[in-house]
């Protein structure tokens, strides 16, 4: 079994596949374009931030502007995603001000918290719609990718790991009736 019917398999145990998944197994050696290096200046990480929060906002534990997610996005996009989701992509991001202005009146970023919400909410109705609907060889939804990277990018961080689950530095063994209490967090080491 090669690395890529490895991660396809794990992909099915966990219920779905990650997007960019063949390049994150080969390597991530992909050049930025020029409309990809656009999200490397600090306003677009700036508004990559604020949208990720709005996903995983500050609650008892940091939220996802905290982990840095807004600057782990344009690096991912760039490195580990093809052609046709790159440009799905940057098309989703410039349009996520228009949509904000029609529906509330004002940009996304002065969009108050209940806002953001209901904006993201919507939006993620819709990704899941298209995703379920989407056929082989169209690009995925800009705001699945989106939230499937902001949700890496938060868990992955040191501030993820280790104040939003119960991190374990060198784990032991592996305890399979471990006793677990209603609202314990999750491991990760």
């Amino acid at each position: 079994m090669n690395r890529r019917e490895a991660l396809q398999r794990v992909a099915m145990l966990i219920g779905g596949s990650v997007i960019g998944a063949n390049l994150f197994l080969e390597g991530c050696t992909r050049p930025a374009s020029k409309d990809v290096a656009t999200l490397f200046e600090k306003e677009k990480t700036d508004f990559l931030g604020d949208l990720a929060e709005a996903i995983l906002p500050k609650t008892s534990t940091p939220g996802a502007k905290e982990a840095g997610v807004g600057e782990f996005i344009p690096v991912m996009i760039r490195d580990c995603y093809d052609e046709a989701d790159q440009k799905a992509f940057l098309e989703g991001l410039a349009d996520v001000d228009s949509r904000a202005k029609k529906e509330f009146n004002k940009p996304f970023q002065e969009l108050s918290k209940e806002e953001r919400l209901q904006f993201v909410n919507k939006y993620d109705k819709e990704a899941a719609e298209y995703q379920k609907n989407r056929k082989d060889g169209e690009p995925n939804n800009f705001f699945h990718m989106l939230k499937q990277l902001t949700l890496t990018g938060f868990f992955t961080s040191e501030v993820g790991m280790t104040q939003a689950l119960r991190y374990v530095k060198i784990p032991g063994r592996f305890d399979g009736n471990f006793p677990y209490q209603k609202g314990d967090k999750a491991f990760a080491s």
